[in-house]
């Protein structure tokens, strides 16, 4: 079942309650109750199944900000499925299972969902003049992913998804985190035969070029690999409508070509 639509709005206003009484740093209270509530609505509106359970597991975490969002990124993610036409979504289906999974081409596909908290991404990159990998560093992507395998299905395509709302991958960083990761893979391919794929996000945002904030990273290895459509179409996942955000970046550089001129 999708999920109990009365006990859904029960548990949403006890959580936009909850939220408003969590007192969270650095949070304004009622911007975070209007986002569970959009969220948690459009996941009902698009036919995402078990909302009900996603919603008691924001419950849940109410009371420690980081715990939170890390359930909230899970719903971001689904909505970004099934805003991308993937039918079938469940989130937060069982215990001890991947996050999500979502049917592609007659079968399921498994989504785990980890989010590098502000923290974690502070280790990880730190350099003047824009945000870089530091090589030792991208052994704890690594770590994140060995947390997860005892949750991926066995023998079926499961997807670890690294979100990170701070990290901005530049290309040279990223080819150095695939290769890390390659490596790890190659030496111990056994290990991570459940792992059909690594999702990263680049800082939650996107670029001019690529109009999309994800990487993909396929391992070739797995006992179950992604097929070329699937790979294709997790390569051209989008938050936002393309031609939409095409027409925003090209108003913001006409803006600041304005106001360059301006100042001249």
């Amino acid at each position: 079942m999708q999920g109990n639509e009365p006990v859904i709005k029960e548990r949403l206003q006890r959580l936009i309650e909850g939220i408003k009484k969590a007192n969270w740093e650095d949070c304004d209270p009622e911007y975070m109750a209007r986002l569970a509530e959009e969220r948690i609505n459009e996941l009902q509106k698009r036919g995402v199944y078990c909302v009900d359970r996603f919603v008691q597991k924001l419950l849940e975490r109410v009371g420690d900000k980081e715990s939170y969002l890390d359930i909230l990124m899970e719903g971001r993610f689904a909505v970004i499925l099934a805003r991308n036409k993937f039918p079938q979504i469940y989130i937060e289906y069982a215990e001890g299972c991947p996050d999500l999974k979502a049917n592609w081409n007659k079968r399921m596909v498994y989504f785990e969902v980890t989010r590098k908290r502000p923290s974690e991404d502070n280790e990880l990159f730190s350099q003047p003049g824009g945000h870089f990998t530091k090589h030792a560093r991208i052994e704890n992507i690594i770590s994140k992913i060995q947390e997860k395998r005892g949750q991926l299905q066995s023998g079926e395509v499961n997807i670890v998804v690294i979100w990170s709302d701070a990290i901005a991958w530049h290309q040279s960083a990223l080819g150095k985190a695939f290769g890390y990761i390659k490596q790890e893979i190659c030496d111990d391919p056994t290990r991570y035969k459940d792992l059909s794929a690594i999702l990263f996000t680049n800082s939650g945002g996107v670029s001019p070029e690529r109009l999309t904030p994800f990487q993909l990273f396929k391992n070739d290895k797995a006992s179950n690999p992604l097929g070329t459509r699937l790979a294709s179409k997790l390569n051209r996942l989008y938050e936002k409508n393309p031609k939409q955000l095409k027409r925003e970046f090209e108003e913001l550089a006409a803006a600041l070509k304005q106001l360059k001129l301006k100042k001249n």
